[in-house]
This record gives structure tokens, sequence and C-alpha cells, in this order.
């Protein structure tokens, strides 16, 4: 049996290593210098850590346990991935994932890493990965966590363990960590409490769509038998100012003294939305989330800027965010238009979010056509405005090929199949329903994209269940904003 351990994890990181320069030691000392540590004075040598015959130094354990989770990223980002080639990216994913469904010291619910969503069913599963982070949260767990002998167990990476990936059909794609060097277009939104505010408890890919399509389910608090929205709408207020505000307008106003104020005339542009389109206003809000901090897709316009800048151009977008994926090396772009939708039923919602696609999908020339306006709006800096023209108007032979897509916000109330007054039992049962019902739901996306000869497209969906979805829509808004 396989095991996700250190030495199982360097052999599959020197199999993809970019050149005969890149040693045993070379990789060593980069891993430990992406936790903080010290390779040279650790009191062991390379080839006894990658054949298990010497266990995970004190030095590196001490600094791994110390590290948060965006430092490590930035860590390997900076360190390590520089030394393993494009081209076999996608090959040490595949391994790693055949090690973990291997090892069976692993149960499916644990965190391989520091984060929720990086269970170990969830990450075999998982088609769309940021490598860096994979690949800081597999060697966190093995330094950290694992403690059993697994000398016998690295005998079975056999010289061609990563090369036999290469040809696998098993898809894998990558959401570039490197995107913000050559992207000028910063997130507006990357916030640490995400993930002490929202749970990922399950993910699927699309499989009947011919490019790839995910669609994901998150869960709040759950206390008391109930879902909990506390913690969720403290962070949405405090990203108000990100959602409202161009990031041209807050760098002015930070520039002239003025990013006091700035929280203040956010609200209450927020709430004049709010007067003017109650219904919609949280799933509008919960779409930039969710496409700004999980698919790290940055907005160009969230729905409050389209009404700004559309002037007399109809947007039926609820958002419009930019996703550069690394393949092989290579960006590619696409536009994700934004369709949003809170309703009792989950497939109405979705019922719902694909009248507004299609919508979007006809009146593709015109929803272009308001990327192009933002150049004239103050929206961007001058080089921003140059790269999305560049992308919209792309030159041959340039890199610079894009497409549309499409990425949606779905809310809807969680009804489990039996009362649950048992807290634990509530959690567990809850879960088991959040999984099933995006189960259920990824068969009729598939038809729903078939129905309306959308297979050219790729699709993004975000899934949050809530109490009472019709009345919670509203009351949750009415109580940020200080009404309730």
């Amino acid at each position: 049996m396989k095991r996700l351990c250190l030495g199982t994890l360097l052999n599959i990181l020197y199999q993809a290593r970019n050149n005969s320069k890149v040693t045993n030691d070379v990789l060593c000392s980069s891993i430990f210098k992406a936790f903080g540590a010290d390779f040279e004075h650790c009191g062991s040598t390379s080839g006894h850590l990658k054949s298990g015959h010497d266990n995970v130094p004190g030095p590196l354990k001490d600094a791994a346990g110390k590290l948060d989770f965006e430092a490590a990223d930035i860590g390997f980002q900076n360190e390590v991935v520089k030394h393993i080639k494009n081209v076999k990216k996608e090959s040490v994913i595949r391994a790693i994932k055949s090690v973990l469904d291997e090892d069976e010291t692993i149960k499916d619910y644990t965190v391989v890493g520091y984060i929720h969503g990086y269970e170990k069913r969830n990450l075999i599963e998982m088609p769309k990965v940021s490598f860096s982070a994979v690949l800081a949260s597999v060697f966190f767990f093995a330094i950290t966590e694992v403690k059993d002998d697994c000398f016998e167990a690295i005998k079975e990476i056999d010289k061609d363990f990563v090369e036999s990936f290469d040809d696998s059909d098993v898809p894998v794609y990558f959401e570039s960590s490197d995107a913000e060097q050559i992207l000028p277009l910063n997130r507006s939104l990357k916030d640490p409490v995400f993930n002490r505010t929202f749970e990922k408890v399950s993910e699927l890919d699309v499989v009947g769509v011919a490019n790839h399509s995910t669609v994901q389910i998150y869960t709040v608090d759950m206390m008391n038998s109930k879902l909990r929205f506390k913690n969720a709408k403290e962070f949405l207020v405090s990203n108000i100012s990100n959602y409202v505000m161009s990031r041209e307008k807050a760098a002015r106003m930070d520039k002239v003294g003025k990013s006091a104020a700035m929280g203040t005339e956010a609200l209450l542009r927020y709430i004049k939305a709010f007067d003017a389109s109650a219904e919609s206003i949280l799933g509008e809000t919960l779409l930039y989330v969710f496409l700004e901090q999980e698919l790290d897709a940055p907005k160009i316009l969230t729905k409050i800027e389209i009404d700004d800048v559309g002037g007399l151009m109809k947007s039926k977008s609820d958002g419009v965010h930019l996703l550069v994926s690394d393949d092989r090396g290579i960006p590619f772009h696409q536009l994700v238009f934004g369709a949003s939708n809170i309703v009792g039923d989950l497939h109405s919602a979705v019922d719902n979010a694909f009248q507004k696609i299609i919508a979007i999908e006809n009146n593709y020339e015109d929803e272009l056509q308001l990327v192009d306006n933002t150049r004239t709006q103050s929206v961007f800096r001058p080089e921003v405005n140059n790269y999305i023209k560049s992308i919209l108007i792309p030159e041959k032979n340039k890199g610079t090929e894009r497409d549309m897509a499409f990425g949606c916000f779905l809310g809807y109330t969680l009804t489990l199949p039996h009362p649950e007054s048992n807290n634990d039992r509530f959690r567990a049962a809850a879960r088991d329903k959040m999984a099933a019902d995006i189960a259920d739901i990824e068969k009729y996306i598939e038809q729903k994209v078939v129905a309306a000869h959308l297979e050219g497209y790729s699709f993004y969906f975000y899934v949050l269940p809530f109490n009472d979805a019709p009345a919670e829509k509203v009351g949750l808004v009415e109580e940020m904003i200080g009404r309730a």
C-alpha cells in the first residue's frame, strides 16, 4: 500500500524536476525553505529522507507547524514550483491523488493540509486545483501528521510512477497561483477569514459537459440544529467596499486621505442598491464573493458597477469576472459572466439561473461591449485597460486566446429527510444532504446545458443552503444594514 509521506512526495517531485541540476539536495532545500526551515543543519540527508530511512526532522516539523496556509502557499510558489516541469504538473497532481486514494490510513473526511475543502475525498475528486496550494497542503500533512514508518511503502513508488500518469484521462485543471504575476487585474477580495466562515462540503465535475465545469456546495456555521449566518453577515459587511467600489475609486479615496469615509460611502451605495432590488442583492453579493475568493477570478464589474457604467446598454449579467488558467505554462483567459438566484427549491434556482445564462448568451455582443466600455469610465488603471483590450481584441500568435464562461451562485432551503434535533446528528445529516443535493443537480445542469446548446461554455456553480431561503435572502441583508 502506498502512503502519503515525505519520502513519497519527494520521489514524486524528483521524477517531475526541470533538469538534472535539480538534485535531491536542491529539492529538499527548497521544500525546507518554503516552510521557513534550514535543510543544511536539519540533521539528515536528502537521500535518507527520500527513502524513508530517516523520520521527518524536528526543525522542519516545528517550522511547518507554525506557518499558516497562505504563507506556505507563497513559499511553495517561490521556492518549489520553479523546479517542476510545466508539462509534468498534471501528472504530479494525478500521482498525489492516486497515492491518497490508496492510503487506507487516511480517512475520507480527514483534512489533508490546513483548511476545510481539502478533505481527502474532496482533494481526490476536485478537478480544478492550485498546484502550489496542493503541494503546500500535502507536504504539510506528511510533515506534521504522518507518524508511522513509511520505509516499505516508499519502495512502491517506482522510477516511472509519475510518467505513468502522463496519458491519463483523469481531468486536472489549474487555477494558477502565479496568475497575479501575469495579470495586472488583481483580486479585490482575498480574505483569509473566508475559510473560517464558509466550509466547502462537496465538489463535483459536471462530467457530461465538454468544457471544464464544476458544482460546489458550501455551508455556514451549524449550531443547535440550525444554519447560523452571524459570521457570514460580518464577512459580507467587512467586504462591502470591495464589492461596491471600483479599484481606481478606492485608490483615489485612499490617496487623498478619505479611506475612513470609503466604508460609509460604500454602505450607503449598498443600501440604495438594496432598496432597488431587495430580492436579488444578497445573491449578487455572494456571487462576487465566491468568484473572487474561490474561483480566483478578479472582478471586472460587479452588478452594482454594471448599473453604474452600463448607461443605455443593458447587461443581463449579475457580474463579470476574469479567470486566468495556467494551461501548461500558457495563460488562458475566460470572461466569466455571472448569474445568481436564491429560492426555496434548488432545481428552481438552477432553472432561474439558466434563464439569465441564456439571456446573457443571446446578448453576447452587448456584454462584451460593456466590458470594453470600462476603458473609458476610469474604472481601471491604463495598464489594466490595455490588458482588457488585448483580451477583447486578441492579436494573432500573442497567446491571448479567450472564451466566455458562466459563474453562478445558487441559494436554496435545506430540507432534511427527517427532522433532527440532536446537534451532532443534524450536522452529519445536513452535510450528507448537501452532498446529495449537488449530486442530484449535477445531472440536471448537464441536461440544461445540452438543451440550451451551450456545450461550448464552461460553468462554475457555487451553492449555499439556507434555513428559509425566500425569507433570509432579504432578512439577512436587512440585518447587515441595520434595519432589522
